[in-house]
């Protein structure tokens, strides 16, 4: 009795649903990688840091934002100082102490709001502040009168969620889709596995589906890819045309990871095929 058994009336449902459960646990599980595992702020932020062009910018940026509200000493400051300060706030930006304390932060309201853990209900951004200013101060002793106003930053006080969905509420009811879509990917799979005709259309059909999704998470990817780009032209500031295609980059990636890991297993699963078939011809 072979595991294979011709019952085609049984494999031609069972195909059918795990085409629509792979597919769609393909779609959402890419997204569930972007957003469902790990910190996705920290992820936004880390590609931007990252970026050497960005963070270039970012202190060009804020020495133009600065002009345009200065007066006085401070106006002199930012006008005969400008292209110092900016390479400080683009240093300041790669600082890994910077990076460290910003994810920290990030954690902090992730896991506040996402896993309910309440153990820290404030955010305290003093010491970001305080890091920025030292490297302000090595332009110009001037910025040290800032200090006094480093007193005046009180810490952020986090508060659970009045309006909208909850999110620890959704990423659980996520991950729960999730793990359903796996377990009904893999019965139907086991179903139409038992009901097929042969292992090698079981193969062939496996190689298809998995080619299939893997092409639908690429042409996603680009056409998403696409509109972010298309919207990011349209913001008002020019550091944020700049910041909103590194950001869905970055949150996108793992849509064109699995999209092409997924064609290449269908090629190679549909490969297989023919090499077992040859390698039955020799020994015919």
């Amino acid at each position: 009795m072979t595991f294979f058994r011709g019952k085609r009336g049984g494999a031609i449902p069972s195909a059918i649903f795990f085409v629509l459960f792979a597919t769609l646990l393909s779609i959402l599980g890419s997204i569930y990688l972007s957003i469902g595992i790990g910190n996705p702020v920290n992820k936004a932020t880390g590609s931007l840091i990252a970026n050497q062009s960005f963070k270039t910018d970012a202190g060009t940026y804020f020495v133009s934002k600065a002009l345009e509200t200065a007066k006085g000493d401070e106006r002199k400051i930012l006008t005969t100082k400008g292209p110092q300060i900016s390479q400080t706030i683009t240093a300041f930006l790669g600082n890994p102490i910077f990076h460290n304390e910003l994810n920290q932060i990030s954690d902090i309201a992730y896991h506040y709001y996402t896993s309910g853990n309440k153990t820290a209900q404030t955010i305290d951004v003093k010491p970001i502040v305080t890091l920025a200013l030292l490297g302000l101060e090595s332009v110009d002793p001037q910025f040290s009168q800032l200090k006094k106003e480093l007193d005046k930053i009180k810490p952020i006080e986090l508060k659970p969620q009045a309006n909208g969905p909850d999110a620890a509420s959704v990423k659980s009811d996520f991950t729960l889709a999730i793990v359903l879509l796996i377990l009904l990917t893999l019965l139907t799979l086991g179903l139409y596995l038992l009901f097929s005709k042969s292992g090698k259309l079981a193969m062939r059909t496996l190689a298809y589906v998995l080619a299939a999704d893997g092409l639908i998470l690429v042409i996603i990817h680009i056409v998403a890819s696409a509109v972010v780009h298309h919207q990011a032209q349209m913001a008002t500031e020019s550091l944020a045309r700049e910041a909103i295609p590194i950001v869905a980059s970055s949150l996108l990636s793992p849509l064109i990871s699995l999209g092409i890991f997924e064609i290449l297993v269908g090629a190679i699963a549909f490969g297989l095929t023919f090499l077992k078939r040859m390698n039955v011809n020799r020994q015919g």
